[in-house]
């Protein structure tokens, strides 16, 4: 990812892989899943520094509402990670601020991260 200032990771657009694992880990029909979905178009990403595939996430609060989690902060939505042997391989989840997207972390077991599969292949049981 490209760097900003003092060294850290720019924002920028969503990659395809963040998108489409965004929209299968929200995919229930929920109004929070639903408030969050729409989020999705608005939001930027931007690279941890973690050794996984995790992303900070931003999002143009001047464009689309904030969801209606109850919560300040906390997991809005989560997943299994599933090993390219078809084994448990820890799990993702998604997190939210204040009803906007914020943090989407990978907990890798092996640390081996989703090898050649998009992100999105790697999901495994969905939960929230």
């Amino acid at each position: 990812m490209p760097e900003g200032a003092a060294g850290e990771a720019a924002w920028e657009p969503l990659s395809e892989d963040v998108r489409r694992t965004l929209e299968l880990l929200l995919g229930g029909a929920s109004d929070v899943h639903r408030a969050l979905r729409a989020q999705i178009p608005y939001a930027e990403m931007r690279d941890s520094g973690c050794s996984c595939p995790c992303v900070y996430l931003r999002v143009d609060m001047d464009a689309v509402a904030a969801a209606p989690t109850g919560r300040r902060l906390g997991p809005v939505a989560g997943a299994s990670l599933i090993g390219p042997d078809g084994g448990y391989d820890g799990e993702a989840t998604l997190f939210a601020y204040d009803g906007v997207l914020e943090d989407l972390q990978f907990c890798d077991w092996e640390d081996r991260g989703p090898g050649r599969r998009p992100l999105w292949e790697w999901l495994g049981h969905l939960y929230t």
